[in-house]
């Protein structure tokens, strides 16, 4: 097809006519097009520019746009489109990672300009009455309704799978099926209620579909001897086996120990339903990699890693997961894929855990650790240093490189970073009771009289969560619990009520929280946790402590006021020494 060939299925003008031209060429159109209410506007090379739809006329109306202006003034510039070399891609999941791409989350298009190598648009497709990828959908259980689960459930059904998200928690079962949720991220509620209406969404403890897709999604927490807890993915795989039948796929989403899938779950499989692996059903392993806070935009841009038990197990996880996301990337086996997202947290705690053992080292000289990075860093080409902070947390990065040190037994003798890593950042962790410690000898007051307030108690502040699993700030909470006279608890994304629940003291208004405590430990960088009321505290008769975990309030006003003592990682005020 050519230009002159798309003039039959939509209008096209050029974007130096008029507003007021273009409706009226819309108009004119309207029975002899396939398509009335879109038009492609080009350019004198006939290179595509914009978009306009209806919605962009009514839209136009509505500001009061003089429609004796250009048409390029309400067009939309940067449409989503397809390359003609493209056209045997997967369409569905190319034209979703565009708009993903574009932050887009739940938005879908009809109606996608093919162009040619030189930007010429030359064919229309519509999404909306072609059964081209109506095939590819599947009735799909996922296990585990955590962060991971939940956020994968509602994107695969917002793309049109039958989803069953299982859980056994029946709170949790209850609050989402009221359309509400227990996880803090943008655009999931909306989700949620749109395919839970939608019938695409079904939230329960037992499962009720027969399903061609299994995915394990559950944890696999450490006990108290630090090995891996396996009962989880267990309890799932029980209830799998009662259903599984030829033809199905078991993917696994939990974070493992390398050669679980492997020597775990397929001896499990087989042995229960006399089915085998890479024959009969299909198994597979394909991480979970989003970052809490931005996982709807990254499940649908981020690469999808894919490990098979056979070549013919990984090319069945690739046709899947080809509907979510246009970019999976294919590895050579089991063992690989699991190695990947131990690796990506391995390493992120790594690097963190040097940032914090040169702070604790520069503590001993007093050395503002946030202010030597810097430094180190300005113009140096090579080998960044990232910030360090007071404890690395989370519910990944305090366990994955536990994972990362053992075997499917728990132990290995060949693996030492991921274990020294988490070693220096829990001294890291503990920092900011070392500091309270000094400053209770300075002041000359005992840490059983004073009153501490935590800011920032979910485990990371950017992008912002809720999630308090892995919280250094609740290791510091527990450390200080019965040794200081009370703690408060203030995050801009916790609601009290939690705090509380936690077993932070009740108050009702921060700001006199703020001006009666004798110390202020800011731990995660949420900068909706920067209150900027500290920075007047006034006291007559005591100093207050600012431990600035990472760095997000000005030093030097901090210490201008004689009222503060300042510190961060590294660093306490000199004016105390």
């Amino acid at each position: 097809m050519n230009l002159k060939s798309l003039s039959k299925k939509i209008t096209i003008v050029d974007s130096n006519s008029s507003i007021d031209a273009s409706i009226r060429l819309l108009s004119d159109n309207s029975k002899k097009v396939s398509y009335p209410g879109f038009c492609a506007v080009i350019n004198q090379k006939n290179h595509l520019v914009g978009v306009i739809t209806d919605g962009d006329i009514r839209r136009a109306y509505v500001k009061g746009v003089n429609f004796n202006n250009a048409v390029s003034e309400i067009m939309t510039t940067s449409p989503v489109t397809i390359n003609a070399n493209q056209l045997k891609h997967n369409l569905k999941s190319l034209v979703d990672f565009k708009i993903a791409q574009s932050n887009h989350i739940s938005k879908s298009v009809r109606l996608v300009p093919v162009i040619d190598e030189q930007n010429i648009p030359i064919d229309i497709i519509d999404f909306l009455n072609s059964d081209t990828f109506d095939a590819n959908k599947k009735n799909v259980a996922v296990f585990g309704l955590g962060y991971v689960g939940i956020t994968l459930a509602a994107s695969l059904a917002n793309i049109g799978h039958k989803v069953s998200g299982i859980d056994t928690n029946e709170e949790v079962i209850a609050l989402l099926n009221n359309g509400k949720t227990h996880v803090h991220e943008p655009g999931l509620v909306e989700m949620i209620r749109h395919n839970i209406k939608a019938k695409n969404l079904n939230i329960d403890s037992n499962l009720s579909l027969d399903n061609q897709i299994y995915i394990v999604a559950v944890g696999t927490p450490l006990d108290r001897n630090n090995k891996p807890n396996l009962s989880f993915l267990n309890e799932v795989l029980s209830t799998i086996v009662k259903r599984l039948k030829p033809g199905d796929h078991v993917m696994l989403r939990s974070t493992v120990p390398v050669g679980v899938t492997r020597k775990f779950v397929v001896p499990f499989l087989e042995n229960e339903t006399k089915l085998s692996a890479g024959i009969d059903f299909f198994v597979s392993f394909a991480p979970e990699r989003t970052i809490e806070g931005d996982a709807m935009r990254e499940l649908r841009s981020l690469p999808q890693i894919i490990g098979g038990f056979s070549e013919k197990c990984c090319d069945h996880g690739i046709k899947f997961w080809s509907t979510l996301t246009a970019s999976v990337v294919k590895v050579s086996s089991l063992e690989a894929a699991e190695l990947v997202k131990l690796a990506n947290n391995t390493f992120r705690d790594i690097s963190f855990a040097f940032a914090n053992e040169l702070a604790l080292l520069g503590s001993k000289y007093n050395v503002d650790s946030f202010d030597l990075i810097q430094q180190a860093n300005e113009g140096y080409p090579r080998n960044k240093i990232p910030l360090p902070s007071p404890g690395v947390g989370g519910y990944c990065l305090t366990k994955d490189p536990v994972l990362f040190s053992c075997d499917i037994n728990g132990s290995r003798d060949d693996a030492v970073l991921g274990l020294a890593s988490r070693k220096i950042n829990q001294m890291a962790g503990e920092y900011p009771i070392q500091i309270l410690k000094r400053f209770s000898n300075i002041i000359s007051k005992n840490l059983s009289e004073m009153k501490i307030l935590i800011i920032g108690v979910a485990f990371k502040g950017v992008p912002d969560t809720n999630d308090t699993r892995g919280s250094t700030s609740l290791d510091v909470f527990r450390s200080l619990k019965g040794k200081v006279s009370s703690i408060y608890g203030w995050d801009a994304v916790i609601q009290q009520e939690l705090l509380q629940s936690l077993g932070f003291e009740k108050y009702t208004d921060i700001g006199k929280v703020i001006n009666n405590v004798d110390a202020i430990l800011i731990l995660n960088n949420n900068p909706k946790n920067i209150i900027s009321s500290i920075y007047d505290i006034s006291h007559k008769d005591r100093r207050v402590l600012i431990f600035d975990g990472w760095h997000q309030f000005d030093r030097l006003d901090i210490e201008r006021n004689k009222n503060l003592i300042y510190s961060t990682m590294g660093y306490l005020s000199d004016s105390i020494h």
